[in-house]
């Protein structure tokens, strides 16, 4: 007798998110993608990541500015009393300002994270608090003016943009002139809030015909908070798509900062999503049935998953 709890949310082809975790304040939190508006073969579409909703909206239950967000709501459904009033609006946003957030956990103190993707490069690891703006579309990674400009595509002029539908494929870094371009740091908003690490932010000049594309797709994301593997206590666990690779990120003592990523498990896999059992060594994965491309042994670019649509299963067995 399955529930529909909340229904009419967005939904397209790309950037969908749908990642759902149970908080430990017994609620839902669902990621909703900004469908891809502003990108590939959506790049006509208008980018709603920064749109709030009206008050008449929420009455309608009109969700269409639930694009790019993390919601936050009952497990009926219903808009919680201590959501966060935005714009002089509660709804179910708890945070906006996203691309494509497919990760999300929460660590035992209580803190949300979330692993996000970028374009061709910044994909993120975020620390989610109530009502703050992560700043998709005007910001990728760090506000730091590298190699990111949001490119305007459905204000493109005089050339309309329908006329750059099949320029370049999916590539986005060479812009015609006709499309207006903004820097990251002619963007500011009170509430913004910067990226705990990114993968990986890049110099202006890199060459994405040269070196390819800076990402690596982040999908799920764990935490391990045992004690049995040392040294990986209140570490997060970032899964790479693209790169065949999961990253570990060791968190701060206040869990506000993070270190340098360590690459972990190697393989020819695209890694969706993960499960650390209870006695904190063993650690599940889950593979992708396909995808665009993975890494192989030598590092080369690959459409071939090693192990596809499946549940691996790493152990820790001792140091050596």
């Amino acid at each position: 007798n399955p529930l529909d709890v909340l229904t009419g949310l967005p939904q397209g082809l790309d950037h969908v998110s749908g990642r759902v975790v149970f908080g430990p304040d017994a609620k839902l939190y669902v990621s909703v993608g900004d469908q891809g508006n502003n990108f590939a073969a959506n790049r006509c579409n208008v980018n709603h990541a920064q749109d709030l909703p009206t008050a008449a909206e929420v009455r309608a239950k009109d969700w269409k500015s639930y694009q790019g967000k993390i919601l936050r709501m009952n497990l009926d459904g219903s808009i919680p009393a201590d959501n966060p009033v935005l714009k002089g609006v509660r709804s179910h946003v708890y945070t906006y300002g996203h691309r494509n957030v497919q990760g999300m956990v929460f660590g035992p103190d209580g803190k949300m994270y979330a692993s996000e993707h970028g374009q061709g490069t910044d994909d993120e690891v975020n620390l989610i608090e109530a009502g703050k703006n992560y700043g998709w579309p005007y910001v990728a990674g760090y506000r730091d003016d590298q190699s990111y400009v949001y490119a305007m595509w459905p204000k493109s002029a005089p050339e309309p943009c329908s006329s750059w539908l099949s320029l370049n494929g999916n590539d986005m870094t060479l812009v015609p002139k006709s499309v207006p371009v903004q820097k990251e740091s002619e963007w500011s908003h009170p509430d913004f809030r910067e990226p705990l690490k990114t993968f990986f932010t890049v110099a202006n000049g890199y060459s994405w015909q040269a070196s390819g594309s800076a990402t690596i797709a982040p999908s799920g994301l764990g935490i391990y908070t045992g004690s049995e593997i040392p040294g990986w206590k209140n570490s997060l666990l970032v899964l790479g798509m693209t790169k065949g690779r999961v990253y570990r990120l060791l968190l701060s003592a206040d869990g506000r900062s993070a270190g340098e990523p360590q690459e972990l498990f190697q393989s020819q896999n695209r890694y969706r999503d993960v499960v650390i059992a209870q006695d904190n060594r063993t650690i599940y994965f889950v593979t992708d049935v396909q995808g665009r491309r993975t890494t192989d042994a030598r590092g080369a670019s690959t459409t071939t998953i090693a192990e596809p649509e499946a549940i691996l299963e790493f152990k820790y067995t001792g140091s050596r």
